[in-house]
């Protein structure tokens, strides 16, 4: 900046002022203007020369009290701009006019920059007030228009939730196209009940009714959204879930209805019916789940003591003794007390969590079964994993080296997975399966036929063992429709050449029916509930241990 302010001065104010000024002194020279003044006492050449460094000190003068000072603070102020614009301000113009800046170079070109800033900054806010998707507005930029509608008395209105539960798996088996137009026949059908459309999240919308919706047009609504979606010659099957609020009463601000719509649509998501009315015990359930998340990130920190494996036996119908068991974890907080597996694996694999569950479950798993070997009680275990859990190499490798330390068989573990986690991606489930499987190990499919449909994979799946799911055995001896569900998947398994787990038998009859029908094996309250290590060194060793074959199993 000073070696421009110099050249500046020097070649566009010193030398034309110096000329000026020599060009005055001889044109009065040349004129006889001598004829008055001081000047005219001295020779002239002595004149010239007293005019032509007059001339060159007023210029100075001005350079240095005038001009400089005035450079200078509009550099300070272009330096100040650049800074600004360096830490991403860019909202400052006015002050690049008030101090001239903008007649500088640099400085026309900063403000042009400016300019140019400031309008993509407008173009992107109003992007973010509007979704493109669906011409719904976004979160962010439908909070003024909330808080203008809690705020209109006597104006009470529905906020009707609608969160597509399947999305993921639509954009995972069909494509994201595809997934997008599911979400724009939802918006399409949800344009049934007028009101203003938000959307939360990808798969979440949100509408604030203008007309009190009753549970007859919820009902049509929910129809209406299940209809599948004919999307490029494909039919997709939607899985939705509606929650609803009561606004003003249930919410006075938008941040509250946008976290109670949300804490509806997680209840109606496990529930029945689909629809889930906003209640305040909802706001407890979720303070709970809070907690919880708390308290078991805590536990990774030098408590882990707090869990526990229990095992509930499987009994071999073949033989009619118990060699196997699957280990079950339970968490006693000195917080919260019991906590289900139910409560706390769900939230611990939304938080990361879910792994270092995992790992402990096989190592302590690992030492329980050593401690079973000195009681010489011989069974495999069972421990249940998650895709996560599969595709991670290192809980591989960790189970390897821990079963050889311990000089364990690896088939002496066993890995249970769900149906839908294996339908996430069949392929990478497969590959990671076979690797498992190369070193030994055994492999179970749990709750076999609940999931969407495994059918198609199962001849492919690296398995050995399906676990019939309890819900279709706890009513197995009253329920005509289970029975024939259990003898489909048992003529299934045995043309795969899988061995069959039927979990939740507890009453005789069921078992003999299951004995009946070529099913291998069996666990449920009939043999034993979970039971601690201890628990189950005790029953095993014990005349309990037999006491469920009384009446149960057909003689050979």
């Amino acid at each position: 900046m000073k070696s421009y302010n110099i050249a500046l001065f020097f070649w566009g104010v010193f030398i034309p002022s110096a000329c000026v000024g020599l060009f005055l002194t001889l044109f009065i020279w040349m004129t006889d203007g001598w004829s008055s003044g001081y000047l005219v006492r001295l020779p002239v050449p002595v004149s010239v020369l007293l005019l032509f460094l007059l001339a060159i000190a007023s210029t100075l003068a001005c350079f240095i009290f005038i001009y400089l000072p005035f450079s200078n603070r509009r550099d300070d102020m272009l330096r100040s701009m650049l800074v600004r614009l360096a830490s991403g301000d860019a909202s400052d113009q006015q002050a690049l006019f008030s101090a001239g800046a903008h007649r500088h170079p640099i400085g026309s070109a900063l403000l042009h920059f400016l300019q140019s800033v400031q309008r993509r900054e407008q173009q992107l806010l109003k992007l973010t007030k509007k979704d493109l998707l669906t011409t719904f507005d976004t979160q962010n930029g439908s909070v003024s228009l909330i808080t203008e509608e809690l705020q209109k008395s006597g104006s009470p209105f529905d906020a009707i939730a609608v969160r597509i539960n399947n999305l993921r798996t639509i954009n995972d088996m069909y494509g994201f196209e595809h997934g997008d137009n599911c979400i724009k026949e939802v918006v399409y059908r949800l344009s049934r009940i007028k009101g203003r459309g938000i959307r939360m999240d990808s798969g979440d919308l949100l509408l604030l009714s203008q007309a009190k919706s009753g549970k007859a047009d919820l009902n049509a609504l929910l129809e209406a959204l299940l209809h599948p979606v004919f999307s490029s010659g494909m039919n997709i099957s939607m899985d939705v879930s509606i929650g609803i609020v009561k606004c003003p009463v249930q919410a006075d601000s938008a941040e509250t209805l946008f976290r109670r719509a949300w804490l509806a649509l997680e209840q109606a998501c496990h529930s029945r019916s689909h629809i889930q009315y906003y209640h305040t015990d909802l706001d407890k359930s979720y303070l709970r789940r809070l907690l919880i998340i708390a308290e078991l990130e805590s536990v990774f920190k030098g408590r882990d003591s707090e869990f526990s494996l229990f095992y509930q036996p499987k009994v071999n119908l073949d033989t009619g003794l118990v060699e196997a068991a699957e280990a079950l974890i339970r968490w006693h907080n000195p917080v919260l007390g019991h906590v289900f597996p139910d409560e706390f694996i769900s939230l611990a694999e939304q938080t990361g969590l879910l792994p270092k569950i995992s790992f402990w479950v096989i190592n302590q798993a690992i030492r329980d079964l050593v401690v079973f070997r000195e009681k010489g009680i011989s069974i495999s275990v069972s421990v249940n994993v998650s895709a996560q859990d599969i595709t991670d190499t290192t809980l591989l490798e960790y189970s390897v080296n821990l079963l050889k330390a311990n000089e364990l068989d690896p088939s002496r573990l066993c890995f249970e997975l769900t149906e839908s986690q294996l339908l996430m991606d069949p392929d990478l489930a497969i590959s990671r399966l076979c690797e498992f499987r190369k070193h030994g190990f055994r492999v179970s499919v749990d709750d076999f036929g609940t999931g969407y449909s495994s059918l198609a994979y199962l001849k492919r799946l690296p398995i050995d063992e399906l676990k019939i799911d309890k819900s279709f055995v706890l009513q197995l001896d009253t329920q005509p429709d289970d029975q024939s569900i259990v003898q489909t998947i048992l003529a299934l398994a045995k043309r795969f050449h899988l061995s069959v787990v039927a979990e939740g038998v507890e009453v005789p009859t069921s078992l003999l029916m299951l004995q009946q029908w070529g099913c291998q094996w069996v666990q449920g309250y009939l043999v034993s509930r979970p039971l601690s290590q201890a628990q189950f060194i005790e029953w095993f060793c014990s005349e309990d241990s037999h006491a469920w074959q009384q009446g149960c199993l057909e003689k050979p």
